[in-house]
């Protein structure tokens, strides 16, 4: 009879948070860090039906009933496991994979626990000999070197592989573990002289799943120069598969449910044990030297509802966050970033500056497009151009926001920060929106890029990841006059002599920056050399959004009168952004009284402007 594959199993599992599922058939409310409500098994009036997120689990304290959201789903709809399972697949999308019961899947799930027993077996022994072997006295003096104690080896079982596989070979052998095992445990790997072991004097991090089994490692270089790979992972074995895995997941359920359901995202393993033993901050994980997946997102949604992103403070930390806010926004989670120093990361602004820095910043860690934009904007000045360029570029980030009410309060921050209508760059969000909804999934960004180094080469790995263009939406006053100005010499030159009516306009109007271009190069009308050097001195944003308009010359009868309209019309435009700008930042609800005043006298009046 056909039977629902491991794998599948765990994937179905996976997708589901117990909270929700439940959710769907009892009204929960909330209980500290768990959820309650009246048994739906046996009938009381006080609740004592506990759902808890961190662990996935649901008991009753009246009558003693719990388990996992399949347990559940079995007992309220009176259904045996595979169809509990098949119909949890369907409420999540989850394709149901399928297998006939046959000799090849009982020896497939032989070979998985033969690799985790090898995994463990393993983690063991490369931890007796950290602690106990004088041949890893430099892997000690390292540890030491990162402030991490023997206490904090015990409790993560670091462990040093050396370079002389034949001990752990012998020890295997004896608890019966042939070297197939090994090598399906990607312990040993196969070249053309036979087999080797694929950890060689390196630094042992053991990952372990959501159930705490050991099923793979992470290893660091001991010896500059021994291998130009700083790290190296188990690679994608019966048990192991990176993308799916979080280092310190498995120790930071309950710290996360603790916290609010708030998860710390850190880049390295080191970061996350620093967190942890350091800094009592034990909600922190991390990925596995990989870019943050849609698989990650998913799994963290499970348990935290809130992300605060802790990469480092750098330019680089900064920018190769991007990539894991796109995700976790998509995912449904709140994205925060904690601004640590420039060039500290967790680990080391602990040992500089002492574990408060680090709990420090991430209590002041605000909503991640704040940090940005603000660093974006320190870094570009009053470059109005770069302003211009980055308009889009926020406005695709938001974009990635999937609940409504979170990304309207981040639109309006990002309006008054980039001194924007608000209209505006809400359509702008939302008509990107409509064309992801459109587009192939696949063609949204580039293949992501693995790394199998530290902290500060996956940093300068993702730096070099080229974000989408996104095409500067221009405000449809500058696109008309960007539309005479590139078809009439004249109107050109009467613009110019205007300029004093059109700075403020072209300042604050989506896409003014453009107009200002075109007016300091001044492109002859149907000269295509004169057309592609304005093109060129325009920024890739800037240069999406007009490619495909007309630069053929274009006679118009009474060209003054027509500049005498578009200014006027300029002027009233810019006002109407103001005022837009202006109720975005009274709605701030950390604006003080005081200034709110003052805001709301400017906007009367520049309303009053408007109508007389």
């Amino acid at each position: 009879m056909p039977r629902i594959t491991e794998e599948c199993v765990a994937r179905i599992k996976d997708s589901t948070d117990i909270v929700e599922l439940v959710g769907r058939y009892v009204q929960l409310r909330r209980a500290g860090n768990a959820w309650k409500a009246c048994c739906p098994f046996h009938a009381e009036k006080t609740p004592s039906f506990h759902v808890n997120p961190a662990r996935q689990t649901f008991h009753c304290f009246g009558c003693g009933v719990g388990g996992d959201a399949v347990k559940f789903l079995m007992m309220f709809e009176n259904l045996d496991y595979p169809t509990a399972l098949r119909r949890i697949a369907d409420m999540n999308g989850v394709a149901v994979i399928e297998e006939e019961e046959n000799p090849e899947m009982a020896r497939q799930r032989r070979m998985r626990s033969r690799v985790i027993e090898a995994n463990q077996l393993a983690a063991d022994y490369f931890h007796r000999k950290l602690c106990r072997d004088r041949a890893a006295d430099h892997v000690r003096a390292y540890l030491r070197s990162r402030e991490l104690n023997i206490e904090t080896a015990k409790a993560w079982q670091l462990g040093w592989a050396p370079g002389d596989f034949r001990e752990l070979g012998q020890l295997a052998a004896s608890r019966g573990i042939d070297h197939k095992v090994l090598t399906d445990a990607y312990l040993l790997g196969q070249g053309r002289s036979g087999s080797y072991p694929v950890f060689r004097d390196r630094l042992m991090f053991p990952i372990h799943n959501i159930r705490g089994e050991v099923v793979g490692f992470s290893g660091r270089i001991m010896q500059e120069g021994q291998d130009p790979r700083k790290y190296v992972n188990t690679a994608e074995t019966i048990a192991f598969r990176k993308g799916e895995l979080l280092f310190g997941l498995y120790k930071a359920t309950g710290p996360i449910a603790k916290a609010n359901m708030s998860v710390v995202v850190c880049e390295g393993q080191l970061d996350v044990i620093a967190c942890h033993e350091k800094a009592d901050v034990r909600n922190a994980v991390a990925g596995l030297g990989t870019a943050f997946t849609e698989e990650h997102a998913a799994i963290l949604r499970k348990y935290a509802k809130k992300a605060i992103l802790c990469y480092d403070g750098d330019n680089a930390g900064i920018k190769a966050s991007e990539k894991t806010f796109r995700k976790l926004a998509q995912a449904g989670l709140e994205v925060y970033h904690a601004a640590l120093p420039n060039g500290e990361d967790p680990d080391s602004l602990i040992r500089s500056q002492g574990a408060d820095a680090l709990r420090t910043a991430l209590e002041n860690a605000r909503p991640y497009l704040e940090v940005r934009v603000g660093m974006e904007l320190e870094q570009i000045k009053g470059d109005t151009n770069a302003r211009a360029a980055l308009i889009p570029r926020m406005a695709d980030l938001a974009a990635e926001i999937t609940d409504r009410n979170r990304r309207d309060v981040a639109v309006a921050d990002l309006s008054t920060r980039l001194n924007t209508g608000l209209e505006s760059l809400r359509e702008s969000v939302e008509a990107i929106i409509r064309a992801r909804k459109s587009a192939p999934p696949a063609n949204r960004y580039a293949a992501e890029p693995e790394y199998e180094g530290d902290e500060a080469e996956y940093s300068d790995t993702l730096n070099d990841y080229a974000a989408p263009v996104i095409p500067v939406r221009l405000h449809a006053c500058i696109r008309g006059i960007v539309e005479l100005a590139l078809r009439n010499r004249e109107i050109q030159h009467l613009l110019v002599e205007r300029i004093e009516d059109l700075v403020e306009p072209m300042e604050t109007l989506s896409g003014g920056s453009i107009l200002q271009t075109i007016l300091e190069t001044l492109p002859q009308p149907g000269n295509d050399s004169d057309w592609e050097t304005l093109l060129a001195k325009l920024p890739p944003e800037q240069r999406a959004a007009i490619s495909d308009f007309s630069h053929d010359p274009l006679e118009l009868p009474n060209p003054a009168d027509h500049v005498e309209q578009v200014c006027s019309h300029s002027a009233r435009e810019t006002v109407r952004a103001r005022i837009d700008t202006l109720r975005a930042q009274i709605r701030n609800p950390e604006l003080s009284p005081q200034d709110g005043l003052a805001l709301m006298q400017e906007c009367n009046e520049l309303m009053k402007m408007l109508n007389d």
